[in-house]
């Protein structure tokens, strides 16, 4: 690269110029919303609005029926009034006809409830389906930046359980409301038709009862918007701990997560209880007017009718009238609340869809140019994180690549040579300086034909659960393939030449013979992020996928980190064809992958400190020198003999390390899915605490179901005191009843409130205590647990945000509304049989239909929210993409993750379940019209047009049985605080502590002790037909250093887990001193250990959570202690934060070094008796690991290490090497020995020499 010139510049200053702070600035700015639930109907065509508008008049129409049957009413109340006046046959005749439009009204309420209901429910679902395609298309298309920022657990909450709010807000609640409200209307609109002196008095009960829903409304939704932050920040709590559930459970951290998680409830918790209280006080309101206002009835109709200004007839039509528009206003009111969730649901979704991205690859804007020579150039570049812009990354950062040539860039981890990566694919804009490619700006470049030329390995592999044939094709432009075919198709003649394309990458990644070894091949499906492949084999697939569309510019991060020595060196000559004629970066750590350079960077800081090819920085760049001779391995003088390479070592099926079908849960594994008697035994016991509330507010619904068929009496002697004083109970007057109603009105109240604040109590603490029972019992499962595909982090974010609400309706509160609805109408029946037993059996013989329709509709509710949830396998996808969004982003796979959400939502066809659910709803109204026109038929033919009974006799009966259980239903709906739970929607188990065996387990000796495996075999529960691991046997004496290689997939990390007990092994056993490590409790078990993982998670608010142990509280000291040892407290203190700078989406802004030091940190304050360590320092430069390597060495005096190494010369001081291959160990030894011995290990180690440059 002798024709490049790289300009060092001096250190400017952190960006804050206002061009610089604009940049940044728009990279994570979120306008808010406008938006309201009516916005979602932008997204419904033509056809779909008509069809709504058809909905829309037929839901007014449906509401319109209870208020004309008040005027049938009326008529049929003047011909009772008025029968002695006609003949009997005159009276029957009259009846008749008016029963008849009793019925001929309950038909058309049936009809147009089903045609407004079903019309509503499919619209509802159409729309809301492209509203989640449009919002998952809005969220893929956002510049990385914003995914620093926003969480996970976030963007999945929203594409789930915000999409469930607006569907049930435009469906079936939506049609309640507005026949709730038409009802209302036009129950005013006949009282005035009748007589608008008394009604204008009486519309003082809808104008009190508005009033109070607005003013305690508006307080619920203050209320609600406050809990909103308090839910995201559960929702990523979550998501980041479920997703670490390897490194939590290593650490005993459970306790310590199920902890902060239950504190982090409690103010959502007494948010929950505000809720519950304002919806107690606003049903406690609204009956007590209701009552308020049937006396003010009876009192003013008494007045008006003296003076002749209204009759008896006109006022108990209106009477009923303004109860029936009472009632409806009631039955509307829980669902105001649920469309005001659903309303704010949608401002959250539109909040993301409106936002204009700064760095859209899905836009059509760019320019596309010819074919791209590959020539690169960064001058003055500088750059700094949008979520960190105090902290400058990238400074003056100048050089060119020719056309065509290898660059390297090497250096410490954090220097920002990713973050060159990041900028050259417009994952981020620059802040100063420009980029570019082929002498054109590649920000005028359209940013998908950008990245479409560019193939890219990223240091943190991801793959995606689909077949291999697809993980790779993913690589592929979108105009050379289609991926996610049938697997019919795939194979076909038109896809041939794909295959071809595929199979060669494969072949490339020396991985194809490893997947035509699977019984399905490149069909195999494979887990959640490659999860059933080892890190190597995912590496390899990685690689395959950047070279198959055989891309002008190759980009590799770490590529081969995770490889063993024989697979890196395979690799790199693989990689070094495929560079050929292309423009090729590296960023490698492992300086013997990069000597044939044609140039070599070298960084520091966010700096180029030197630059040249690998000879002439041997000479010149005194930091390259010292990271190459810390990477240099002792020669061995004993090795005389020559190097015969062995040929290149694919993986044979007997190693195969992935599922051929998909995972079935062994028959013992964990599930989500008890008993419905196991369910609601477990929920009982959870509310225990508080069953003195729960029995008060039984009681008080007891107390409450009789208040109506009380008032029934105090309404039939309201009527006939009117018409004469003398006849009613007891000879009173009208005042007298009317006080009564004011006295009741009282009772009803308080009542109510009890009952309201008292299941308020009781369900919120039961939320509560559900919630994080439910967290804790899954921070509790086997690692197992979570390799099944409806286990996933995200499913299980979306069962505890969305689910666990659920589990209120089998508490109390549901027995106090099945308790109120029994008492009313048996108190009803009894009250109607008092005072009229043949019309209170025939009354009777209505009850169940009007019953059952009540808690028909209550049943439908529950299935309506049952069948409107999202398929977990969509929102899995949605889940796997926003968590692996940079991969999605650089790959353009955006359009592809759309296509397969779209295809698994549309999966559940419900048109059949639309059909049913409407006409079930529609029956509930018509049957209680029909109800309504029996009692009056055969009351009015039967019983008073022969005299048998008077008007008191027959109202009282009426109003306690069938007007109680009309009124019944509407207490059902007003009352509703929650939906049924589903049974198998249940957790399994609530378990507060460990699982153990107290009269078993032992507790760890505190002492140094042998651990030892003897003849163990192993198969993952999810793979029960590959053998991982066989006969392994060795000893890790105390104070040891006992350390495993061998190749990818060869059993290693297999051994960690079996010494973690993340698994159980088939046979063998492993003992620990003296007892086999089943003996020891689990918590205390793990406690021994301290375990660093390859691809280590951080999970926190800021760094110092990160470091913090569930054994004690750490000070700062201890870990400044321990950042120094890793060498990363100078990073650290200069951050503006310190100890509290915020870490963001699992560590995302901190390089994979830093992430891997962090972890390291970690395990060093744990203070374990046994270190295992997973290729801890896979993803360190060298100056970090020998810092890294020193504080190791310091800790590991008096602690036994096992380790997993590739890094050979991390281990040449163990005491004992394994060298594993095939689940086998093939060699054992010191490094001398092995060296000695010229066979595998031997291989490995000439492997990865630097040939000439260090003298030994």
């Amino acid at each position: 690269m002798s024709d490049e010139e790289i300009r060092l510049g001096e250190i400017p200053p952190i960006a804050s110029t206002p061009c610089a702070a604009d940049i940044i600035e728009c990279q994570i700015r979120t306008e808010p919303s406008t938006a309201n639930l009516f916005s979602v109907y932008r997204y419904a065509n033509a056809p779909w609005l008509c069809v709504l508008l058809i909905s829309v008049i037929c839901s007014v129409v449906a509401g319109a029926a209870m208020p004309l049957v008040t005027i049938v009413f009326g008529a049929l109340a003047h011909e009772f009034i008025n029968g002695e006046e006609n003949t009997p046959d005159d009276v029957r005749d009259r009846v008749q006809h008016l029963t008849l439009l009793l019925l001929y009204i309950a038909i058309g309420s049936f009809i147009a409830t089903m045609i407004s209901t079903l019309g509503l429910n499919v619209v509802g679902e159409h729309i809301t389906r492209r509203l989640q395609r449009r919002y998952l298309c809005s969220v893929l298309q956002q510049n990385m930046a914003y995914f620093d920022v926003v969480g996970t657990g976030e963007l999945t909450s929203r594409i789930d359980k915000d999409m469930k709010l607006i569907q049930t807000g435009i469906s079936q609640k939506l049609s309640n409301i507005i026949s709730g409200v038409s009802g209302f209307i036009v129950a005013i609109i006949c009282a005035f038709i009748q007589n608008a002196r008394f009604a204008s008095i009486m519309i003082s009960q809808p104008v009190a009862m508005i009033l109070l829903v607005g003013l305690m409304g508006f307080w619920l939704s203050v209320t609600q918007q406050r809990g909103l932050p308090h839910s995201v920040k559960l929702e990523n709590l979550a998501q980041d701990v479920l997703n670490a559930m390897r490194s939590v459970i290593a650490y005993r951290s459970q306790e310590r997560y199920a902890r902060k998680y239950h504190d982090t409830l409690l103010q959502p918790a007494a948010l929950d209880f505000r809720e519950r209280l304002i919806f107690g006080v606003i049903v406690a309101g609204s009956f007590t007017i209701l009552h308020w206002a049937n006396g003010l009835g009876f009192w003013q109709a008494d007045r008006l009718f003296r003076q002749g200004y209204c009759t008896v007839s006109e006022a108990l039509s209106i009477l009923y009238a303004t109860v029936v528009a009472g009632g409806m206003l009631c039955q509307a009111l829980p669902y105001v609340v649920d469309v005001t969730k659903a309303s704010q649901a949608a401002n959250r979704v539109f909040s993301v869809i409106e936002r204009v991205s700064p760095i859209n690859s899905m836009a059509d804007t760019g320019r596309i140019y010819g074919p791209v020579r590959g020539e690169i150039c960064f001058d003055d570049v500088e750059f700094a994180y949008p979520s960190r812009p105090e902290r400058t990354i990238l400074r003056d950062i100048s050089f060119t690549v020719p056309a065509g040539h290898t660059v390297a860039l090497v250096g410490p981890s954090g220097s920002g040579k990713s973050t060159i990566f990041g900028l050259l694919t417009r994952l981020y804009n620059s802040i100063g300086g420009g980029i570019m490619l082929d002498n054109e700006p590649i920000e005028e470049m359209n940013i998908a034909w950008l990245r479409s030329q560019i193939g890219y390995v990223s240091q943190d592999v991801n793959l995606f659960r689909a077949s291999i044939h697809e993980n790779i094709a993913h690589g592929l432009p979108k105009h050379t393939i289609e991926v996610c075919l049938p697997v019919s198709s795939r194979f076909s003649s038109s896809t041939s030449a794909i295959k071809e394309l595929v199979i060669q990458a494969a072949k490339t990644a020396q991985i194809h013979s490893f997947i035509t070894n699977l019984p399905d091949g490149y069909d195999t499906v494979i887990g959640s992020n490659g999860s059933s492949l080892s890190g190597g084999q995912r590496q390899r697939l990685a690689i395959a996928r950047a070279i198959v569309s055989q891309p002008s510019i190759l980009l590799l991060d770490e590529a081969t980190s995770a490889l063993d020595s024989q697979g890196e060196k395979e690799i790199q000559e693989a990689l070094s064809k495929a560079a050929y004629g292309r423009t090729t970066m590296i960023i490698a750590h492992r300086l013997s992958t990069v000597q044939n350079a044609d140039a070599i960077i070298v960084m520091k800081d966010g700096q180029i400190l030197n630059h040249g090819t690998h000879s002439e920085l041997m000479v010149t760049s005194a930091l390259y020198r010292d990271l190459v001779e810390q990477q240099a391995l002792r020669q061995n003088n004993a090795v005389g003999h020559s190097l015969s390479l062995a040929k290149s070592i694919e993986t044979k099926s007997s190693n195969i390390t992935v599922n051929h079908d998909a995972p079935k849960r062994p028959q013992d594994a964990p599930g989500l899915s008890p008993s419905p008697e196991s369910s609601i035994k477990q929920v009982w016991l959870l509310n225990k605490p508080e069953l003195p509330y729960v029995i008060a507010g039984i009681i008080s619904s007891a107390v409450a179901g009789m208040t109506y068929p009380v008032q029934a009496i105090f309404f039939g002697n309201g009527i006939i005191s009117i018409i004469s004083p003398g006849a009613s109970t007891g000879g009173h007057s009208v005042h007298f009843w009317a006080r009564l109603y004011l006295i009741h009105g009282i009772v009803v109240f308080i009542v109510y409130s009890v009952r309201g604040y008292c299941f308020a109590v009781s369900a919120s603490q039961l939320h509560l205590r559900a919630r994080s029972h439910l967290f804790r019992a899954l921070l509790l499962k086997k690692l197992a647990f979570f390799e099944d595909k409806d286990h996933s982090a995200g499913a299980m974010v979306s069962f505890l945000s969305s689910g666990t609400p659920k589990i209120t309706g089998v508490s109390g509160t549901s027995l106090g509304l099945v308790v109120e609805s029994i008492v009313m109408l048996t108190t009803g029946i009894t009250v109607g049989c008092i005072f009229g037993w043949k019309l209170g059996v025939a009354a009777m013989a209505t009850v169940p239909l009007v019953a059952m329709s009540s808690f028909l509709q209550y049943y439908i509710e529950a299935q309506v929210q049952k069948h409107v949830k999202r398929e977990t396998n969509a929102v899995a996808i949605a889940h796997e993409a926003f968590s692996a969004i940079k991969t999605v982003t650089i790959l353009n796979l955006q359009t592809n993750i759309i296509e397969s959400f779209h295809r698994e939502s549309h999966q559940d066809k419900k048109s059949g379940y639309w059909v049913i659910s409407a006409a079930l709803h529609a029956c509930t109204t018509s049957l209680r019209i029909l109800s309504i026109s029996f009692v009056f038929w055969y009351g009015g033919t039967r019983l008073i047009a022969t005299g048998e009974y008077t008007i008191q006799q027959f109202f009282i009966c009426f109003a306690a049985t069938v007007w109680g259980s009309n009124i019944a239903g509407a207490h059902v709906a007003a009352a509703r605080l929650a939906e049924l739970l589903r049974p198998d929607d249940s957790p399994s188990q609530f378990p507060v502590k460990s699982r153990k065996d107290s009269s078993t387990s032992t507790l760890v000796p505190n002492t140094m002790e042998d651990l030892a495996m003897q003849q163990i075999s192993f198969r993952y529960p999810t793979r029960p037909s590959q053998l991982t691991l066989n006969d392994i046997t060795f000893n890790a004496r105390s104070g040891s250093f006992i350390a495993l290689v061998g190749a990818t997939g060869s059993g290693k990390s297999s051994v960690v887990n079996l010494i973690e007990r993340f698994y159980a092994a088939e046979s063998g056993q492993i003992t620990l001193g003296h007892n086999s490590i089943e003996r020891y409790d689990l918590n205390h078990y793990r406690g021994y250990f301290a375990l660093v993982d390859q691809n280590p998670s951080l999970i926190g608010e800021d760094l110092r959570e990160c470091l913090q142990s569930d054994e004690r509280v750490v000070f700062d000291e201890e870990i400044l202690i321990a950042l120094e040892d890793v060498g990363l407290a100078d990073f650290v203190l200069s951050l503006p934060e310190g100890l509290s700078t915020p870490v963001m989406a699992n560590g995302s802004t901190l390089s994979g070094g830093q992430r891997q030091r962090m972890a390291i940190a970690k395990a060093l304050l744990w203070g374990p008796k046994i270190f295992l360590l997973d290729e801890a320092t896979s993803a360190l430069d060298s100056a970090s690991e020998a810092l890294v390597q020193e504080a190791l060495q310091r800790a590991k005096k008096g602690r036994t290490v096992i380790a997993i190494a590739h890094r050979l010369k991390t281990i040449v001081d163990a005491d004992e090497i394994l060298v594993l291959d095939h689940g086998h160990i093939i060699e054992r030894g010191r490094h001398e020995e092995l060296m000695k011995l010229g066979g595998k290990y031997w291989q490995m180690a000439k492997l990865q020499q630097l040939h000439g440059e260090v003298g030994r």
